[in-house]
């Protein structure tokens, strides 16, 4: 029993100045205390309902002054005797109080019994459920030798009956409490669980993030000075062999795809930090489609693709941060053209809503899976395609992050074998945003 006190409530004892309620008295312990008080009271309101004399050696009301009187001592003496302060050992003064009430205020049909129904609630706090249940049968046994022992005795059937319906009434208070409890026990034990995980979660995440910052910005130097390299290369491909200007441009080429790669770990790490503060422009969003699709013509053109723009004559302004949107717009047809086979088709089209003005780049490469349509905004999601065209997972998410933060939303439709449907919309300035809000 006193390792199991010691379990649930000597954590929580504090050593400190006497005389202060929450510096001695541990907080698993207040109830038990508060259960005393409440208790007395119980004892008097149904005294009012008992008027047999039968067996009464003292006054109830006299009674209930002494165990007041043995309370407050006992809080007393809880500030400096520490062996007090250990629930199980006061709840056994307790019930030898309790039982000696009982011997002295008419035994069987004593209103005193109301105190055996609170220790054993309280003993149910400190311990598990089988040492409720023994603990209750001993206060029982205890609770039957002092009905025996006083005058009035336990002859009579009426008396037989009553111990035997508080003994029962005993035995289901502890049951119920005892499962009640050690669910509870069990329960904040697996609370605690979660929340140590999801400490050593946030942990690591705080140590990738910064990992993935430091090394991003520790490989832009180096990157730099390769590619300043590079250009120097480049302006002499005169003086150098076909093979040797080939070799260049392959150099040329995976230096781009690592700065773009950086690019996207630092743009990550400003996201996850909510470092991201948009600029935002009244925008024709023609001109960025125009843009992006130039921008990318190299990679196309190499792959023999057709890029075809079917945007409207005229458009309505969105308020948006045009570096930002260009960025989702290269993310998502940089990805279409990657995928899409050689002489592929792709085409961007771009349409308006009463509230919303909408992008979206059709290719007809090998389509997406359903089961991947679900995840692939998400970050460091890969669609295996068995090519080793996927990069990072990075794109679209930073694609949906964008988008999002400008209250719009961004989404793909895809059958496998027929292509893909990669769109996105933002609002018409304030009278979209609260078509967005539901307002």
């Amino acid at each position: 029993m006193t390792q199991e006190a010691k379990r649930y409530s000597t954590a929580g004892i504090q050593h400190g100045k006497a005389g202060g309620w929450s510096e001695d008295v541990p907080v698993m312990e207040r109830p038990i205390l508060l259960l005393r008080g409440v208790a007395l009271l119980l004892v008097l309101i149904l005294h009012l309902f008992d008027r047999s004399s039968a067996g009464v050696l003292f006054p109830v009301p006299k009674m209930v002054l002494v165990l007041v009187a043995y309370s407050g001592l006992l809080f007393f003496l809880m500030h400096y005797v520490r062996w007090l302060r250990r629930p199980l050992n006061y709840l056994a003064l307790d019930t030898v109080l309790a039982t000696l009430a009982v011997y002295l205020t008419g035994g069987y049909h004593s209103s005193f019994f109301v105190l055996y129904v609170f220790i054993i609630i309280g003993a149910a706090f400190q311990l598990e459920l089988t040492r409720t249940v023994i603990v209750t049968l001993a206060i029982g046994l205890i609770y039957v030798g002092a009905c025996y022992l006083n005058p009035e005795g336990l002859q009579s059937p009426y008396a037989q009956y009553i111990l035997s319906a508080k003994l029962l009434l005993l035995l289901i208070v502890a049951v119920l409490c005892g499962m009640l409890l050690e669910q509870l026990r069990q329960e904040q034990h697996e609370t605690e669980i979660e929340r140590e995980q999801v400490a050593r979660l946030r942990a690591l995440d705080e140590l990738r993030e910064g990992f993935v910052s430091a090394v991003s910005h520790e490989l832009r130097t180096p990157l730099t000075v390769v590619k300043t390299s590079v250009d120097l290369l480049c302006a002499m491909t005169d003086t150098l062999s076909q093979e040797q200007v080939e070799l260049v441009r392959t150099i040329e080429h995976h230096v781009g795809r690592l700065e773009a790669l950086v690019a996207d770990l630092l743009e990550i790490t400003k996201l996850e930090a909510g470092q991201i503060t948009l600029s935002k422009q009244s925008t024709d969003l023609r001109l960025l489609v125009n843009r992006a699709a130039e921008t990318l013509r190299p990679l196309s053109d190499r792959k023999d693709q057709s890029v075809r723009l079917e945007l409207p004559e005229t458009a309505s302004q969105v308020d948006v941060d045009r570096r930002r949107i260009e960025q989702v717009l290269t993310n998502i047809l940089s990805n279409a053209i990657r995928f899409t086979p050689r002489q592929g088709r792709i085409e961007v089209r771009m349409t308006e809503t009463a509230h919303f003005v909408r992008v979206c780049v059709a290719d007809n490469g090998p389509g997406i899976a359903d089961k991947d349509q679900k995840l692939i905004f998400d970050k460091f999601y890969v669609v295996a395609d068995g090519r080793g065209l996927a990069g990072l997972g990075l794109g679209l998410f930073i694609a949906r992050e964008m988008v999002e933060l400008h209250k719009g939303r961004i989404w793909v439709e895809s059958r496998l074998g027929e292509g893909s449907n990669f769109c996105f919309e933002v609002p018409k300035g304030d009278a979209g945003e609260r078509a967005v809000s539901g307002e």
